[in-house]
């Protein structure tokens, strides 16, 4: 994980995590579906930053934040913060301290409904390969 004290703007390349945690965001083919990036009625989106995160450490965010929900984890899809900077959005670094300093949101999504989902279907396609579940305990 990065260190809370130095935590630096998110760059155009870097590795996004969208963790799944409906089913009905993920799709069979490996695809997700626009639900996955849809911010629901904060009118911004929670990402997590692979940036100098283990790839344990970033599964283990994603247990807490189906924990906190008290959802399942299915998954989680990868997207690179350029695509998520189409039309309005941009991608800031958001930590959540002491815990989770690789936190993000998506901002700027639109106020009308039909907007965000316009805007989380390009995102949905914009997924670097499919989809992926979480690891098996034990192996």
């Amino acid at each position: 994980m990065m260190h809370p004290d130095q935590i630096p703007d998110v760059a155009d390349n870097e590795l996004l995590a969208r963790f799944i945690v409906n089913s009905n965001e993920k799709r069979p083919d490996g695809q997700v579906s626009h639900r996955l990036f849809m911010p629901y009625k904060w009118v911004e989106l929670s990402v997590n930053r692979h940036r100098e995160a283990t790839l344990e450490e970033t599964w283990q965010v994603g247990s807490e934040v189906a924990i906190a929900r008290n959802k399942s984890l299915y998954g989680l899809a990868n997207i690179r913060a350029s695509q998520c900077r189409v039309r309005t959005l941009d991608v800031v670094p958001a930590p959540i301290l002491p815990g989770n300093p690789n936190h993000a949101n998506i901002t700027g999504y639109p106020a009308a409904k039909e907007d965000q989902m316009a805007i989380a279907n390009e995102l949905a396609a914009a997924i670097e390969g499919s989809w992926i579940a979480p690891p098996t305990r034990g192996n």
